[in-house]
């Protein structure tokens, strides 16, 4: 594992590239805010992945991790709790499937996002009757494609296709109805530090079942410098040491890292603080309460080198 470090991130082809696919399909406004450091340095793994491999994405969300992957050709399943049927936006565009495991169970934390979301529910249920009418539906898939085709003409690559999203709402602790050595690799973007530390290693142990032997990784959670694990109350996450980081998830450092350093770093980054989503000015919840800039832990990248000999070279540029 390492400290995410943002600014050798931010330097990166990656980094750009990722950017511009945020910007040019209006995401960058969808994100936490150290997700497109996170983003970053997932891609500079799986852009080495092929594309055929089958890819499990942990806890993803509506997250755009999945999206820039499928956008580039890969087949991506992800497992998420809060899952609703996919509007038609992208239904379509990704030919995605949904279905809902037989075997879920509520969990505290997506009570948690369940109860941040009740606020308006009138409202709520105004802009649903109007996103589900006939014109609006066809109008919402459209500008959608555009805003895909549009960052997908700015490749210097030509790409093979898009890939197939599959949408599984489930609990990754316990997932049955998922096959066994399904996988090629995993990702995920900050989520696997909300799940209580008492479940994790039954999530830990469901992925690995589910995960071809010597599949790869690009994980991101969140870290910090003290000696121990806390817990952030706002954004409801743990924060991993070191010692839980190797002890928990099996990941030796990969380089000798001042983990103060990289704090710091995050702490004095002016492109994170300037670009900082306007959610977070709205809410003392979430990880920057309040839209004050005060990072509290560092984001840390989980890997795993690709194991298969064959695999060809990928680069993706803009």
């Amino acid at each position: 594992h390492e400290f995410i470090d943002p600014e050798h991130q931010i330097k990166t082809t990656q980094f750009k590239f990722v950017e511009s696919f945020l910007k040019e399909t209006d995401r960058i406004q969808q994100i936490g805010w150290h997700y497109i450091t996170d983003i970053s340095w997932i891609f500079s793994h799986a852009e080495k992945w092929p594309n055929d491999f089958k890819i499990f994405d942990a806890g993803g969300g509506k997250g755009p991790m999945q999206f820039l992957l499928a956008e580039l050709g890969y087949d991506v399943t992800n497992v998420d709790l809060s899952f609703s049927k996919p509007d038609i936006s992208f239904a379509n565009r990704y030919q995605m499937t949904y279905r809902i495991l037989p075997s879920l169970s509520s969990t505290n934390y997506l009570d948690f996002m369940l109860a941040n979301k009740k606020a308006s529910t009138g409202i709520k249920e105004i802009k649903n009757r109007i996103r589900n009418s006939f014109f609006y539906r066809i109008l919402s898939e459209r500008r959608y494609t555009l805003k895909q085709e549009k960052w997908k003409n700015l490749l210097r690559s030509k790409n093979s296709g898009i890939g197939q999203l599959n949408w599984i709402k489930g609990n990754l602790c316990n997932m049955p109805e998922v096959p066994d050595n399904h996988f090629d690799a995993i990702v995920s973007l900050s989520a696997l530090e909300h799940i209580p530390i008492k479940d994790l290693p039954l999530a830990l142990s469901e992925i690995n079942r589910v995960l071809k032997p010597g599949a790869s990784w690009a994980v991101t959670t969140s870290g910090t410098e003290k000696p121990d694990t806390w817990f952030h109350e706002p954004s409801q996450g743990n924060c991993f040491s070191t010692k839980d980081l190797e002890t928990i998830f099996k990941s030796e450092p990969a380089f000798r890292q001042s983990a103060d350093e990289i704090l710091k770093k995050y702490q004095d980054c002016t492109y994170l603080e300037m670009n900082l989503p306007k959610i977070y000015f709205k809410s003392g919840k979430y990880g920057m309460p309040w839209g004050k800039w005060d990072p509290k832990y560092i984001p840390v990248g989980i890997f795993r080198q690709v194991s298969r000999s064959d695999i060809p070279t990928q680069i993706h540029g803009i």
